[in-house]
């Protein structure tokens, strides 16, 4: 009897065991009931167009992924008052003025991030000659991106200024005609640790044949150059009324390295952003 008995204990503890080890020995069960199924995240869609143009430039905005779709929105300077709704995309358009176009894409109701991108029409049809060579790295978008209207930020790694290693700047603006001309400025940016700084004068001279040029005004830097905040400057002058066509533009820069640099005896960099003439 206590055979008996002892053999069908044996028998139970056995199924028992089995049923455990089944339960956690086979993991198809849990992940087919419990484990959740996530979406594949939805990549913003792209933004295509001339980034400075003259009179007209195409837009064109692309998914990421093929069937998803696309909404955007303009807004410009005739934009400021108005409420603006996102709308379906289905083909390129043309932009004529200075736009910010915003766009998302949507899968099955679920929306990516918006891409936010800025054209800009040339405010002017100036030419400028740079007699300075600009670093290979920090040319941003041409001479002309010393002109556009578009002000470089605070945050020079965007690539929005133009740099010059370890001599002047200077640059010459034809107005390609005769110009009034009452206010002059130019913008400058400081980071020392990066071994940018401000330049020590900037000059401004006026001239009608490009050959024979008058000193305006000299603007002396008054920014520390051990001041380790990233900022820019704006070398502004206000004139009597000046007749000219062209205008040259002259900054000094720092010199070599000071020596309370961690980096002594290099030479520093001049970066420049926008020229601006009224």
């Amino acid at each position: 009897m206590k055979k008996r008995l002892l053999a069908l204990s044996l028998l139970i503890t056995q199924i028992f065991s089995a049923q455990n080890s089944s339960q956690h020995t086979n993991p198809l069960i849990e992940t087919k009931d419990h484990t959740p199924t996530f979406q594949e995240s939805i990549v913003s869609p792209a933004i295509k167009a001339d980034r400075l143009f003259d009179f007209s430039t195409k837009v064109e905005i692309t998914a990421q992924s093929p069937g998803d779709k696309i909404y955007y929105m303009t807004i410009d300077a005739n934009d400021v008052n108005k409420k603006k709704k996102f709308t379906a995309y289905k083909k390129p358009f043309t932009i004529s003025r200075t736009t910010q176009v915003q766009a998302y894409a949507e899968r099955k109701r679920e929306k990516s991030s918006v891409t936010i991108a800025n054209f800009n029409r040339r405010p002017n049809y100036w030419d400028i000659n740079t007699l300075s060579k600009a670093d290979p790295q920090y040319t941003t978008t041409g001479k002309l991106a010393l002109i556009d209207g578009i002000r470089g930020d605070v945050d020079w790694k965007k690539g929005d200024w133009q740099a010059y290693l370890g001599q002047n700047f200077e640059a010459v603006i034809d107005f390609q005609s005769p110009q009034e001309i009452t206010r002059i400025s130019s913008t400058y940016l400081q980071d020392n640790k990066a071994r940018i700084l401000m330049p020590k004068k900037v000059e401004y001279y006026a001239s009608i044949n490009a050959k024979d040029f008058i000193l305006l005004d000299t603007i002396d830097n008054d920014i520390d150059p051990k001041d380790e905040k990233i900022q820019t400057k704006d070398f502004t002058i206000e004139i009597l009324p000046t007749e000219a066509r062209y205008l040259k533009v002259k900054a000094y820069y720092y010199g070599k390295t000071p020596g309370w640099q961690q980096k002594k005896g290099g030479e520093t960099y001049i970066f420049v952003d926008e020229i601006s003439v009224q």
